[in-house]
């Protein structure tokens, strides 16, 4: 992953290069304010866009970021000004000054640009709560499970210790069930005390049976060599605060409801992953049965195995507008956010989580954490 990461930023880099010349050319040839076609000015245009695609060096940076955006924004405006021009024909050359003048200097962009990505910010930040009922045939207690589901904190990006204690007290408010921690809860940027801090907050929220966790594709590092913590260490963190790891594991609850943990798919080839029908194999199918999966995939399988709900995170809910479109095109996953019904017994949940990687913007979905209610059906 290191490597793709490497090379996307060379590319991308000269992508805003070309993108920035050609974007301030007609935004100084809108203004009249210079001659375009001399070569001081063409020279100092080009130091310019130099400049904004250093700014850009860092993919994960704001700069990155704005520009990727404002690509997006100048690419959909120009669809616009072809539609426009098309449409009113010798009023566009001869009128229409304003509109002209907004596209042409590039004002507009930057101005669309910046709104999204201030939304972005904000809704990263406001994290809130999404609440979701599912109903199941099941023989389970009358008054059904509540269970709070938090992923994909990488904490870090966003959230500081008093806003997290801030989420888990509104969440120890509501009397849950259980608490799972569907992974992705630290990466390859959290610090060690940072990990025992996430831990010690998220240990702290109060289920009446227990909190549970199952590792995501970041929590163990496995995309840097710069390690911050080890893997003992993680886990010694993850247990001394009382949470239980669940990989490839399960846990009955009540006589009635079976909590299943399944190991990362991304680290399948190195600690092994079981199958999810050999999981079930031995877990009674009268039970209600919750399985946990950071990576939202293999919906089918669960479907045939005997799962009930599935609850994952990974998605980030597409994190960036148009990604979550783009995810759902090109099925990277099962599913990007939101509840899918698998079949007739079994659905999936995946959040969009309490963060993002890498940044901290999201304009694609909320940043929240999920409160799944399962109830009798009526």
């Amino acid at each position: 992953m290191n490597y793709l990461l490497y090379l996307s930023a060379p590319l991308f880099a000269v992508a805003v290069l070309a993108f920035y010349y050609f974007y301030i050319c007609r935004a100084v040839k809108t203004s009249e304010l210079l001659n375009i076609e001399t070569r001081n000015v063409k020279a100092a245009i080009l130091l310019f866009s130099a400049c904004f695609a250093v700014l850009c060096s860092s993919v994960f940076g704001l700069g990155a970021i704005f520009s990727l955006h404002l690509m997006i924004v100048a690419a959909i405006l120009r669809v616009v000004n072809f539609t426009v021009k098309t449409i009113a024909g010798s009023r566009y050359k001869y009128g229409m000054k304003l509109w002209k003048k907004l596209y042409g200097s590039g004002a507009l962009q930057i101005a669309i640009s910046a709104a999204v990505i201030l939304y972005g910010c904000i809704n990263m930040y406001n994290v809130v709560r999404t609440d979701v009922t599912v109903y199941t045939d099941k023989n389970i207690r009358s008054r059904g499970y509540t269970v709070a589901l938090i992923a994909d904190v990488h904490y870090g990006v966003s959230l500081d210790a008093d806003r997290l204690r801030g989420i888990c007290e509104e969440i120890n408010k509501l009397n849950t069930d259980i608490t799972v921690l569907c992974g992705d809860i630290v990466d390859e940027n959290t610090t060690e005390s940072d990990m025992h801090e996430v831990f010690e907050i998220l240990g702290g929220i109060k289920s009446t049976f227990g909190v549970f966790y199952v590792y995501g594709n970041h929590d163990r590092q496995p995309y840097t060599e710069d390690k911050t913590f080890t893997e003992s260490e993680l886990y010694a963190a993850v247990t001394e605060n009382g949470i239980r790891i669940l990989r490839d594991e399960t846990y009955r609850i009540n006589g009635e409801l079976t909590v299943v943990g399944r190991e990362d798919m991304s680290n399948q080839s190195k600690y092994g992953r079981k199958p999810i029908s050999e999981l079930l194999a031995t877990v009674d199918k009268t039970d209600f049965i919750l399985t946990l999966d950071h990576q939202p995939r293999e919906f089918k399988e669960n479907g045939s195995a005997g799962t009930d709900l599935l609850l994952s995170g990974h998605t980030h809910g597409g994190q960036i507008w148009p990604a979550n479109y783009v995810f759902d095109w090109f099925g990277f996953n099962d599913a990007v956010y939101g509840y899918t019904k698998i079949n007739a017994t079994t659905g999936a949940f995946v959040t969009s989580g309490l963060a993002g990687w890498g940044f901290p913007v999201k304009t694609s979905a909320p940043a929240e954490y999920a409160v799944i209610r399962i109830q009798p059906a009526k």
